[in-house]
């Protein structure tokens, strides 16, 4: 519970801070608002498993030029409050914001994610729904000296299939919450990690809505009176046998039938999987970036891709330590499902492939440092995952350093750089005397005509192989 807290703004976005009892939500609150170090919180902090905060309470803090409500949940798993309550207690402090909810900043403990975090990274998935993931940002409290120092080494020593799977869910978004005994607000790597928060938060597109929240809740309630309607059917033809056949029959039968539900279930939950992974191989005759990847202009503002526009001038390599930045001069389509793994990303040795082609453990990808470095990683983990927004840009280097990878802009080509900078060679000059304005759901006519064309000649080489073949 906060104390002494102004009433929302009713015309402003909202920061909500939601996670299990313990995990520092307050803490972070503290820390966000400069208050942490005050002998008088804003938000009460306790040391023990039961959560201080029984109501949402809340604040107002200004990032950049805008001043949000920042809302301190009450805590999941309370050993003293029923479940269901704290989550109504979210649902109506969700109501209040009129003006939606910009970031949900979801806090964990850095540690191998037990059984109850994972209940708690299901339940919120499910109470808030799907589409709460696109603003949701994941962060790591109760980090040790070395991760807070350094966040790479949280990743690699901490995270977990599952942790890993989490945080590719809400677009890569993470940050850690630095402990105020450890790191003073004074200290660089404490504004740092602070810094970082504030980036994510101002970088979201969007907001959630009281209307996505309904939505959710409706389909919720409506799956739970399908399931208790089935319950009661089954129940009754139980009595109708049990009065009937007796009870051992009616038992045995009612077994039965529940085995037969589960079953069906069952079999239509491997049904929707099949048919996603059908539409995944189906879908990957393109290859454009995620709308939320991330790029730097030169102006050092870091951006979302769905902001770029035609001329902003995008960090595309780094050589000698020195920051190269090319004109975006064609945005070649922008719109519906459009699959990433056939884009191609640069190995250590400067050579393109497709990114289904990388391999945990072997595969070496280049990557930016904080000192204006490219240095060679081993990749750690690929996932595929499925969006229905995606972009595909050019700029004039040809490649674009993504989330802190070095990318080409190109894909579903042939594997060489040079010989792709050629073949755009046309439109590259073109568009110096006539800037393109195209910035749709379809290809641009060139880009198509290019894609065809390949498309045609791979079909053409794939046929000849298999005339021969027989």
């Amino acid at each position: 519970m906060a104390v002494n807290t102004p009433p929302l703004i009713i015309n402003a976005p909202a920061i909500l801070l939601i996670g299990k009892t313990g995990a520092g939500k307050s803490t972070l609150g503290n820390l966000l608002l400069n208050t942490s170090e005050d002998d008088n919180l804003t938000f009460h902090v306790s040391d023990n498993f039961s959560s201080v905060t029984k109501k949402s309470g809340s604040a107002n803090i200004k990032i950049g030029d805008i001043t949000y409500n920042i809302i301190d949940t009450p805590g999941l798993f309370d050993t003293d409050k029923l479940d269901a309550d704290t989550l109504d207690e979210i649902a109506r402090t969700i109501r209040k914001c009129a003006y939606g909810i910009k970031a949900i900043l979801f806090v964990f403990e850095a540690k191998r994610l037990t059984n109850e975090q994972k209940e708690t990274i299901d339940k919120i998935k499910m109470f808030l729904g799907d589409e709460s993931l696109q603003y949701m940002i994941s962060i790591f409290s109760h980090c040790n000296k070395k991760q807070t120092e350094n966040p790479d080494h949280l990743k690699n020593s901490s995270w977990n299939k599952t942790i890993k799977a989490f945080v590719n869910s809400v677009g890569s978004r993470w940050a850690i919450s630095p402990n105020p005994d450890m790191f003073p607000s004074d200290s660089l790597v404490h504004q740092q990690r602070l810094k970082e928060i504030h980036e994510h938060i101002i970088s979201m597109d969007g907001v959630y809505t009281t209307a996505i929240l309904e939505n959710v809740r409706r389909e919720q309630e409506k799956n739970a009176r399908i399931a208790r309607e089935a319950e009661e059917k089954l129940r009754k033809e139980y009595e109708e046998l049990k009065r009937r056949e007796g009870e051992a029959i009616a038992k045995a039968k009612f077994e039965e039938l529940k085995a037969e539900d589960e079953k069906k279930a069952k079999e239509k939950c491997e049904e929707e999987i099949k048919n996603l992974k059908k539409k995944v191989n189906e879908l990957s005759s393109g290859g454009c970036f995620g709308l939320e990847t991330q790029v730097k202009l030169e102006s050092g503002r870091i951006i979302q891709m769905l902001e770029l526009q035609t001329g902003d001038r995008v960090l595309s390599n780094i050589r000698n330590g020195i920051a190269e930045y090319s004109d975006v001069y064609l945005i070649a389509h922008i719109g519906q499902l459009r699959l990433t793994t056939t884009h191609y990303v640069f190995d250590e040795h400067l050579s393109i492939m497709f990114a289904k082609d990388l391999r945990p453990g072997e595969t070496k990808i280049l990557i930016s440092d904080d000192n204006n470095k490219l240095v060679s990683i081993f990749v750690d983990d690929v996932t595929i995952e499925l969006h229905d927004k995606y972009i595909s840009f050019y700029t004039r280097a040809g490649s674009v350093i993504a989330n802190g990878v070095l990318c080409s802009c190109y894909d579903q080509c042939p594997p060489s750089q040079m010989f792709m900078n050629l073949v755009f060679l046309p439109v590259r000059w073109w568009t110096y005397i006539i800037p393109s304005t195209h910035r749709e759901e379809r290809l641009h006519p060139y880009v198509q005509f290019l894609e065809t064309v390949y498309l045609s000649f791979r079909n053409a080489l794939k046929k000849g192989k298999q005339f021969i073949e027989n």
